[in-house]
């Protein structure tokens, strides 16, 4: 899904400022990205005690691995952080806790 131009009282009408709001998203997707590489490199793991991730993969064209690649990319977590933060689904959270 890829991103369009967002209204900006859009969001300035959820956030107090347009810092807070990014970094708001900025942190959702970070969190989104490293559940989706943890998922990803569990899979590979798994692949690999089968057996078939060398096999399967070194049997692709090279044109299919492209393809594949461009399918996993459309998982954007910016995109995703940006529809939750629109949706209300995001909590500021106290900075100072961290």
């Amino acid at each position: 899904m890829p991103a369009k131009t967002q209204d900006i009282r859009q969001v300035l009408d959820i956030a107090e400022n347009l810092y807070e709001a990014v970094l708001m998203m900025a942190r959702r997707a970070r969190q989104l990205n490293d559940e989706m590489y943890q998922k990803k490199r569990d899979r590979q793991i798994l692949e690999e005690l089968e057996g078939g991730f060398e096999d399967d993969f070194s049997a692709m064209d090279p044109d299919d691995r492209d393809m594949k690649n461009a399918a996993e990319d459309e998982e954007n977590p910016v995109t995703f952080a940006l529809t939750e933060f629109l949706d209300r689904r995001l909590e500021k959270q106290d900075d100072s806790a961290q």
